[in-house]
């Protein structure tokens, strides 16, 4: 609940500064670098523990605001990963009124994640490093 009204108030904040055209490239870009990172962040997670999907929302949410998860982003996520084997999952009927998927990272996800994790962790020191020399 905090992180959303913290994401719409700096978002009010930031529209009165911007301009609407710099806002849409905002957006546009913001949108395009969530795709990738929402992938890695997910299997990041999953490679801690096993979680179910709305679960997983909550969870990245508290510790990414910047992602803003939506479940309706996340589990054609989990579905895509799972049919790319880099997940697996299991129905837990504890309570069998509400069964949930819980899903977990597979070897080939850990590999996937390794490598993921190197080329973000590359990306981003070359992306610093030229932002520092426009700066």
């Amino acid at each position: 609940m905090y992180s959303t009204l913290l994401r719409t108030l700096l978002k009010e904040v930031n529209t009165v500064s911007m301009s609407k055209k710099t806002q849409e490239e905002l957006d546009r870009w913001s949108k395009e670098v969530k795709r990738g990172a929402v992938t890695l962040a997910i299997l990041a997670l999953l490679s801690k523990r096993k979680a179910y999907g709305y679960e997983a929302v909550k969870l990245l949410d508290a510790k990414m605001s910047f992602l803003a998860l939506e479940q309706g982003t996340v589990y054609p996520l989990l579905r895509r990963l799972e049919q790319r084997e880099l997940l697996r999952s299991e129905w837990d009927y504890e309570d069998p009124t509400k069964p949930k998927k819980y899903y977990a990272v597979t070897d080939e996800g850990s590999m996937a994640l390794s490598e993921m994790s190197k080329a973000w962790t590359n990306l981003s020191r070359e992306i610093q490093a030229v932002l520092t020399e426009v700066e």
